[in-house]
């Protein structure tokens, strides 16, 4: 079969700083290849490497060559890659440059002069076959994540790109997003696509990939075939979970003293209301996820609860008017750049009232360590890696003294070491604040939290999570809305 990528890197590197050494494999046509690793092991750089933003993007010294449909990248004409080759960034955002979902979809077209009538064509079939054609009159910036990984994607099929790459698509997406993700990623496949995916959650690809190739401090440690991956695989290399069907509780339960008392809180916010009202106890040694499909209202009880919108009906025991409920909460947010407002991370933690109690500055060294964030102190927290950001958004939280902490999503794009971590923090603080967690990560779920509350339009409940793993993941399904991408027929357009 032939091969549409051929590796042969013996060095890359970037400021004289090795990243990547030895790095040899190649990908037959149609296969679907996953790079995974922990982060910093080269990842990113690689795919930048196969996809030729590196060094046309991206700057760096490579030494090696890497073919694509057998011609070496540096041979392609200024711009010619693209009509072979597709991009889905993990962050999509930075992939936009027009305003209407048709115009971004159709401007790979247009920049490499496609004829009109043919672009218009082409751009019709490819949102008709990522199953977006109700969005073409959107506004991009205005669309979910899922959206607009689904547009970034469209895009690719503009020119029926033969080779697509994706860093890290998974990572903003919820539950819904993501399989329907690995729905447009089985047609794509079944239509002979060549992909490579760097990611770090597998569990959605694990049906659809070829092989694994393991990434270790800028080497390959291994590649598998699909048929090997096992869990003794992912618990030697820290992976994310194969199949999350597999996982199950290690919560205890926690303690009878209760803490945190809610009562008949509706949620509601800009004209949306959810009819049934909101009601639950949490207990020292308690962390409770909140889950529920996008839209329901999660975010929007989590900022009633804690102040930042104001309560239509119903109570709290620890603050009923906002000025309280500010001052007894604390709430890691889902876009935690809205959270940082001094030059420094280290500022950022330790204000002027603490900075000569012993104390608190142990306690935040105690977290920094813990959370891999001690050699950043002294960096602006707006240039940390987005998995830092989450981290440190979860520490100023911990650190307030509160008598209740809600975390919004504060494990997006990690991999497995740096969930562990942030279980691990969010494990010993329980014990003496309880926690509610907003998450679509059933693996840290089941990792950390002993209960759940599920928020539906049918009425809302909570359960305890050990013994109840099948009916979350039934829940976490039940969101998915049995949506089939049907590929279109490509031929005469």
């Amino acid at each position: 079969m032939a091969k549409n990528i051929e590796v042969d890197i013996e060095k890359f590197s970037y400021n004289e700083k090795t990243i990547l050494k030895d790095i040899h494999f190649s990908v037959e046509k149609g296969e679907c290849v996953v790079i995974t690793g922990l982060s910093g092991c080269g990842k990113t750089s690689l795919l930048r490497l196969l996809n030729g933003l590196i060094p046309t993007v991206y700057d760096g010294d490579l030494c090696g060559n890497i073919k694509i449909l057998e011609k070496s990248i540096p041979d392609y004409e200024t711009g010619e890659l693209a009509r072979y080759v597709g991009n889905v960034f993990q962050n999509p955002n930075e992939q936009f440059f027009a305003k209407e979902v048709e115009n971004e979809v159709a401007l790979i077209g247009e920049n490499m002069g496609m004829d009109f009538h043919q672009l218009h064509t082409r751009v019709r079939s490819s949102l008709n076959e990522i199953g977006i054609s109700d969005l073409k009159t959107k506004n991009v910036r205005e669309l979910s994540g899922g959206q607009k990984q689904k547009v970034a994607i469209a895009s690719t099929l503009v020119f029926d790109s033969e080779i697509i790459f994706l860093d890290e698509p998974s990572a903003n997406l919820d539950h819904k997003s993501t399989m329907e993700l690995e729905s447009i990623l089985k047609n794509l496949k079944e239509q002979g696509k060549t992909i490579v995916i760097a990611e770090h959650r597998l569990s959605y690809l694990s049906k659809l990939l070829d092989r694994l190739i393991l990434l270790k401090d800028g080497s390959i440690k291994a590649i598998f075939s699909s048929k090997e991956l096992n869990g003794e695989i992912e618990r030697e290399n820290d992976l994310r979970c194969f199949n999350y069907q597999e996982l199950k509780s290690t919560m205890k339960m926690p303690d009878r003293e209760q803490m945190i008392k809610v009562e008949n809180i509706y949620i509601s916010n800009n004209g949306y209301r959810l009819d049934s009202p909101i009601n639950f106890r949490l207990h020292r040694g308690e962390c409770m996820a909140l889950i529920g499909e996008n839209g329901i209202g999660k975010t929007t009880l989590a900022k009633e609860l804690v102040g930042l919108l104001p309560m239509q009906k119903g109570t709290t025991n620890y603050g009923n008017s906002i000025k309280s409920r500010l001052s007894n909460t604390a709430i890691s947010l889902q876009n935690c750049s809205n959270m940082f407002f001094c030059e420094t991370v280290e500022k950022e933690l330790i204000p002027k009232d603490k900075s000569k109690d012993e104390s608190y500055l142990s306690k935040v060294k105690h977290y920094l360590l813990n959370l891999e964030l001690w050699e950043k102190r002294m960096l602006n927290p707006h240039d940390l890696s987005g998995g830092e950001k989450q981290r440190l958004a979860l520490l100023i939280a911990l650190l307030k003294e509160s008598k209740f902490i809600i975390l919004d999503e504060p494990t997006a794009g990690l991999d497995y070491r740096r969930m562990q971590l942030v279980a691990n923090v969010i494990q010993e603080k329980i014990e003496s604040t309880p926690v509610m967690l907003i998450t679509h990560d059933i693996e840290l779920m089941f990792k950390i939290c002993n209960t759940a509350y599920l928020i539906s339009k049918n009425g809302s409940e909570k359960i305890n999570v050990l013994g109840n793993e099948a009916k979350i993941i039934d829940f976490f399904n039940s969101m998915v809305k049995d949506k089939v991408f049907r590929t279109g027929n490509r031929k005469g357009d």
